[in-house]
């Protein structure tokens, strides 16, 4: 079994989130996560919960949670976005996209570059999306934050690889969680088999399958993989 590492997810309680940190865990890893619910530190299912706050207040709590090292950081921001058209689009109801889902993001990889450089080693796990690749008409404030993240995965890989840090992302659609796709949406007679009409495999994934992406990229034999953006998404892109 490979040494154990010490990582740290944000957002735990999104998307595929918990099916990560539970896989992680399960196999044998030191997981800490963070969220915007939780108001105080504590610990669940064998994960430490680090009170939400600035990114880099984060990672420096979670580094001292995990023993004073951060061999990986899984930064998964998950924000539900409703139907809307550009010309209803304004700045002032773009922001919160580009603020929770992009520049949220990348100030968590920094701060987590900040700890991994003196280590000279350390994986950065964007949890992106792979509509920005394959469109989504009537999500462009969704679709063009989840693409700021996408861009910056090469830049930031090369910025750290001298330092053994990889930079990858796992650019999801069309994975059945409650946060985008509902169990109920999936067994509404008419949306149902529509919503499976868009997917070339005519299934939705599952996050577990998300999870063993994730672990991967993380902790497993791929330290070599760096700048890629990486759809799963039923071949849908």
């Amino acid at each position: 079994m490979a040494a154990a590492k010490s990582i740290l997810i944000t957002d735990h309680a999104g998307f595929a989130n918990p099916a990560i940190a539970e896989r992680l865990v399960g196999a044998g890893h030191r997981m800490a996560a963070t969220d915007r619910s939780i108001s105080k530190n504590g610990e669940a299912d064998g994960v430490a919960l680090v009170a939400w706050s600035d990114p880099a207040s984060v990672v420096a709590a979670a580094t001292e949670r995990l023993g004073g090292r951060l061999d990986a950081i899984v930064i998964s921001p998950s924000k539900p976005a409703p139907r809307t058209p550009i010309e209803e689009l304004t700045v002032e109801a773009l922001t919160p996209y580009f603020v929770e889902i992009a520049a949220e993001s990348i100030a968590f990889a920094g701060a987590a570059a900040k700890v991994m450089r003196p280590q000279k080693s350390g994986r950065i796990v964007f949890m992106s999306s792979s509509g920005p690749i394959g469109g989504i008409p009537g999500f462009a404030a969704y679709a063009s934050a989840r693409a700021a993240v996408n861009g910056a995965v090469r830049t930031l890989a090369l910025e750290l690889a001298k330092d053994g840090i990889s930079v990858n992302a796992v650019a999801a659609n069309f994975i059945q969680t409650e946060t985008y796709y509902p169990k109920a949406l999936l067994e509404d007679p008419v949306k149902g088999p529509k919503l499976l009409s868009k997917v070339p495999m005519g299934r939705l994934g599952d996050a577990k399958e998300v999870a063993e992406l994730v672990e991967l990229l993380a902790t497993g034999n791929s330290g070599f993989v760096s700048g890629q953006v990486i759809p799963i998404s039923g071949a849908w892109c």
